[in-house]
């Protein structure tokens, strides 16, 4: 989903693409597997290793490994080490036999095309026009022609329309005749129009000639014009400035789908094993039905998970994804996708679901102008609530629903706008017979959570439909104040804003990881920091007990690509940035290269999150939550260890809960320091290998029924253990 700040600020804006994608190459490689176990607990992971070999009998260092279950895709896809290996740690939601294989696939060299636009231009909304001219000494005997645009685009060859294009889906190329190229100079010309947001273009275009293929891209050789030059489509303008470039094919505002130059369809969850190709042996694990273990919950104190349906092909496809999800870049039209989720809330002390529809009326008039992109989330709302029901039937304890709505503002059709998309919420949803008990009620009516940052529809005093409980929704309140309007948060910039109504807390947000108005990149902004942000959220709302305690966020895993944030300067980095920059919490990869980053934090901040929902549950505090809040995880481009260059190392920490005795931290084992009183110690590395370390930090004298581990799954210990928190770090001085 867009977050907050894009919602507000940048209506409609663009999605962007990870170039991690990878396909067979000619070569041949050999791969052999094992599973850690050969019968597993639904929705529990079971560990897959992979070692991989080229037809040479090397280690395929550097291969994309792709795991596959009952022949479809499912789970992170890993790159091969220095000695062809990679584990994968694989949930398996589908009681049954879970046949298992991985394929090896030896990665593309990054990709030359770029997408390109007018910089002035960028996210400006209207026309832009951009030539390219290229020479073909003995002509050409025909070509083809590959373009995606955001918004549309028509691309003319020697003055001659070739093609029209909408988006940048279904990609089918344009074969075109020998006459429309010339001898000599040729000129392409696109008049390319952004209908919202950020923008771009791509074209690949390849000329059958006598001394083989020539093929011209977009790239800076491209010129931009603004307004249309004379003479235009057909002759070649004079002045204007090169393009900026905007990321490559991977890498760009929006998904090509497909692209010549990449292959990442493999990537996505769901995706069928094609036939040969580089496949391992196969192994079996059998899935077994389990009880799953529900803690306690509180109807006076309900905890409210924020969670995205946005991952299909018309909107969001993991283009930018700041890491992998354990189950891999899925598909939101998956069935299992929506299982494992709800395994994962169930057992989390999760009680409602807030499905996130907020962009899906932006800038219409009617709910009946909705797009083809918003109409399939709605069918992913459906899935989504046809699984509670399924889980239901099954005799598991389900959380219940309800949606973020909006936006359109207090305009004229605003309201008419709102209205619609809760008529189809009421008619479709809440009333479905199928879904009887599953909608969440608040005051006693369905709940709607509708977002409106500028808090028009509150100061306009506009009624909404009086079927549902309303709650009006803004972000940042702690800077805003909207919350003295009566608001609730979407995610606040620095600690939670409580709203209150009737001298009772009614709504708080804790977050994973926040911002204000500058984005990611501003100093201010609050990252995961191991765990701290996150806590320091829960020692606000264990003093304020709200009503309705949303949990910011399971899942956006989207953001803007380099050169395409908001702002004047395209710098403002909102939705999410890096493994530590960003506000999501689903288990992902460890080790799996994302967008900016080379790996993500597995089941870290799974375990957290029910640490502390336990923690929230309980009359008075038993037991302990802590995490090291310094050293500072790595920088944007890094995996999440972070990278410590000298001997002597500051630690800080931060915790909620009971208050323990003392503190002990040992690295990989070995005592760095105990008896600690305080909240940082500053120790001694000599002695201590360069390399990646595990830090940890036990809480003496403490209690807790949940084990803050990386790698897994934590349900409620059987006996309390003493409190810790854990952070890679690695230890760097040879150069320095």
């Amino acid at each position: 989903m867009h977050h907050v700040l894009a919602r507000c600020r940048t209506a409609g804006l663009a999605m962007a693409i990870a170039s991690v994608g990878a396909q067979a190459a000619d070569g041949a490689a050999k791969v052999a597997i094992a599973a850690d176990s050969a019968s597993i607990g639904m929705g529990r992971p079971v560990a897959v290793t992979a070692v991989a070999h080229t037809a040479a009998g090397k280690p395929a260092a550097g291969w994309r490994l792709l795991p596959y279950v009952n022949g479809a895709r499912w789970g992170a896809h890993e790159t091969a080490d220095a000695e062809g290996r990679a584990t994968f740690l694989i949930p398996l939601p589908r009681p049954g036999t879970a046949r298992i294989c991985v394929t090896a696939r030896e990665p593309l060299p990054p990709p030359e095309d770029s997408w390109i636009w007018p910089t002035a231009l960028q996210g400006v909304v209207g026309p832009a026009y951009m030539q390219r001219v290229f020479g073909l000494p003995e002509g050409a005997q025909g070509g083809t022609l590959w373009v995606a645009v955001d918004d549309s685009a028509s691309v003319y060859l020697n003055g001659a329309k070739v093609a029209e294009k909408g988006g940048w889906h279904d990609n089918a190329p344009v074969t075109l005749g020998a006459a429309a190229f010339r001898r000599g100079e040729n000129l392409l010309s696109v008049e390319a129009n952004n209908g919202a947001g950020p923008c771009g273009l791509l074209v690949r275009l390849t000329a059958d000639t006598p001394q083989g293929q020539t093929v011209v891209i977009t790239n800076d050789q491209w010129r931009g014009f603004t307004p249309k030059p004379e003479g235009w489509p057909a002759a070649v303008a004079a002045g204007g400035e090169k393009v900026g470039l905007f990321g490559d094919s991977g890498s760009g505002v929006c998904t090509p789908d497909p692209w010549p130059t990449l292959g990442r369809n493999d990537l996505i969850a769901g995706t069928p094993l094609a036939p040969g190709g580089n496949r391992s042996n196969e192994v079996a694990v059998e899935v077994l039905k389990r009880p799953l273990q529900r803690p306690p919950t509180d109807p006076d104190h309900l905890i409210c998970v924020q969670w995205e349906e946005w991952f299909t092909p018309l909107n969001c496809y993991w283009q930018t994804a700041e890491a992998v999800p354990l189950l891999g870049f899925y598909d939101s039209s998956l069935r299992d996708v929506a299982r494992q989720h709800l395994i994962w809330f169930i057992e989390s002390g999760v009680d409602t679901i807030l499905a996130d529809w907020s962009n899906h009326i932006w800038n219409a008039k009617s709910w009946d102008e909705i797009g083809p992109g918003s109409r399939q989330l709605l069918a992913t709302s459906a899935l989504m609530m046809d699984e509670m029901a399924a889980l239901r039937e099954e005799g598991y304890p389900v959380p219940k629903m309800t949606f973020l709505g909006g936006i359109s503002y207090a305009r004229p059709e605003g309201p008419a706008a709102v209205n619609g998309e809760l008529k189809c919420i009421w008619d479709n949803y809440v009333s479905n017979p199928r879904y009887k008990g599953l909608w969440q009620d608040f005051d006693g009516k369905p709940l709607m959570e509708i977002l409106d940052c500028g808090a028009s529809y509150v100061k306009e005093k506009i009624t909404l439909d009086e079927r549902f409980t309303i709650r009006f929704v803004g972000a940042q309140q702690d800077v805003t104040k909207t919350n003295e309007l009566g608001l609730w948060s979407w995610m606040d910039s620095f600690h939670p804003a409580p709203t209150v109504v009737g001298g009772v807390v009614e709504a708080a947000t804790v977050s994973t990881g926040c911002f204000e108005g500058a984005g990611w990149l501003d100093p201010t902004a609050r990252g995961h920091r191991n765990g701290a942000t996150i806590i320091e959220d829960f020692a606000v709302v264990l003093r304020d007990r709200p009503r309705f305690l949303h949990l910011h966020q399971f899942n956006e895993f989207a953001g803007q690509p380099e050169g395409s944030g908001v702002g004047p300067n395209h710098a403002v980095y909102v939705d999410t940035y890096s493994a530590d920059l960003n506000d999501d919490f689903e288990p992902t990869s460890l080790t799996a290269p994302a967008y900016r980053s080379r790996g993500g934090w597995g089941y870290y901040y799974l375990n957290l999150v029910r640490a502390l929902v336990d923690l929230y549950r309980q009359p008075q505090a038993e037991t302990t939550v802590v995490a090291i809040s310094a050293p500072a995880p790595a920088a944007p481009g890094h995996d999440i260890a972070t990278e410590v260059k000298g001997d002597r190392l500051a630690v800080k920490w931060v915790y909620a809960g009971r208050r323990p005795q003392a503190w002990t931290l040992t690295l990989d084992g070995k005592v760095l320091a105990k008896s600690v009183t305080g909240d940082s110690v500053t120790v001694d590395l000599r002695g201590c290998d360069d390399g990646r370390h595990m830090l940890r930090l036990t809480a003496e004298g403490s209690a807790a029924r949940y084990r803050l581990s990386w790698t897994e799954d934590s349900l409620p210990l059987a006996a309390p253990e003493p409190a810790y928190a854990e952070a890679p770090i690695r230890i760097n001085r040879t150069l320095h």
